[in-house]
């Protein structure tokens, strides 16, 4: 199954930036994944980047979630920023804000990182 997601990371003085462009389901899971992966070996703060993001669903939430768990098992941090406003609520709704903070944009994330 092939992705609509692609996944570039960055690295900054702060944090390593996840960008995605495209949609975040399930056939998404190996190129996400692969770009969590990436931006954990710098054991910098991970923020998740969602400006260019299309569309997400209730598979690509999971992925979301098992992420954050992974990433608080091992005593990290990672962040979302750049939600539409539709998908801020929903993120709220299903109570991911009670696992990581939600940045309105990148800036915001990498200030309070």
């Amino acid at each position: 199954m092939s992705s609509d997601l692609r996944a570039e990371v960055r690295t900054t003085h702060h944090a390593a930036v996840v960008d995605l462009f495209g949609d975040v389901t399930h056939a998404s899971e190996v190129e996400l994944t692969a770009a969590y992966d990436q931006a954990s070996v710098t054991n910098l703060p991970v923020v998740l980047n969602f400006e260019h993001a299309n569309y997400i669903n209730s598979a690509g939430i999971a992925i979301i979630m098992h992420l954050l768990n992974q990433t608080r098992r091992a005593g990290r941090t990672m962040v979302i920023s750049g939600l539409s406003s539709h998908y801020r609520k929903i993120f709220q709704m299903v109570g991911l804000d009670q696992f990581t903070t939600i940045y309105d944009d990148e800036s915001a994330a990498l200030a309070g990182v």
